[in-house]
C-alpha cells in the first residue's frame, strides 16, 4: 500500500500506550501484548512508516443538535439563574429544578432506583431508542421493555415513553412478525 503517514486515534490509553512501545505494570497484560503483537508484527509495520503518531483521544457525540431544547430553560437557570419571563413558566422551571443538576457540563436527572440519569437531546434519544430496539443486543422488544432498558442505561428525556411508541410503529419487522389483533 505504501503508506508513508499514518494517525491512528484511538478511545483506548493502553492500545496506544503498547502500539508505541510502553511496557506495561502487570505481568498478564504484558504477556498478552507480546503474544498479540507478535501475530501482528508490529515492529514491522511502525519501522516501515517514516512519521507515525497514535493519539489517546475521547470519542465525542457525532450527533449534531439544535441548541434550542427541553433542556435549555433548566441549563439557563442552574448555570446562570436565568428564568423565563412568563410568571407561569418561570414557576413551572423552579419546580423541576430540585430534581436536576449539572455535572460534567451535562444535565442529570434524579432517579429514585438509579442513580442519576443523564438528560440527552432529541436527535440522541431517537439514537439510543433505535439501538436498544434494533441494535447488537435489540430484541425487537416492546416500548415498555425499551423505556425501562433506556432507564436502566442511564439516559432521560421528558417524552421517552411517546417517542418510543412513535418509532417502534414505524419498525418494518416488528410489523411482519408482530401479532395480529383481532
Amino acid at each position: 500500500m505504501k503508506i508513508e503517514h499514518l494517525q491512528a486515534f484511538v478511545d483506548s490509553q493502553l492500545v496506544a500506550n503498547q502500539v508505541l512501545g510502553a511496557k506495561t505494570k502487570a505481568d498478564a497484560l504484558s504477556k498478552l501484548a507480546s503474544i498479540t503483537f507478535a501475530h501482528l508484527e508490529k515492529e514491522v509495520l511502525v519501522e516501515v512508516l517514516e512519521k507515525r503518531s497514535i493519539v489517546a483521544q475521547e470519542v465525542h457525540d457525532l450527533i449534531t443538535e439544535e441548541e434550542n431544547t427541553w433542556m435549555k430553560p433548566l441549563r439557563e437557570y442552574l448555570e446562570l439563574g436565568i428564568l423565563p419571563e412568563d410568571k407561569k413558566e418561570a414557576q413551572k422551571i423552579r419546580i423541576k429544578v430540585p430534581s436536576y443538576k449539572m455535572m460534567h457540563e451535562a444535565l442529570y436527572r434524579k432517579s429514585f432506583l438509579t442513580p442519576w440519569l443523564r438528560c440527552v437531546r432529541p436527535n440522541q434519544a431517537l439514537m439510543i431508542i433505535r439501538e436498544m430496539h434494533e441494535g447488537i443486543c435489540g430484541l425487537h422488544s416492546g416500548p415498555r421493555s425499551i423505556v425501562a432498558k433506556i432507564l436502566r442505561m442511564g439516559y432521560y428525556w421528558p417524552t421517552m415513553h411517546e417517542d418510543t411508541v412513535t418509532l417502534l410503529r414505524t419498525c418494518e419487522p416488528c410489523q411482519i412478525h408482530a401479532k395480529v389483533q383481532k
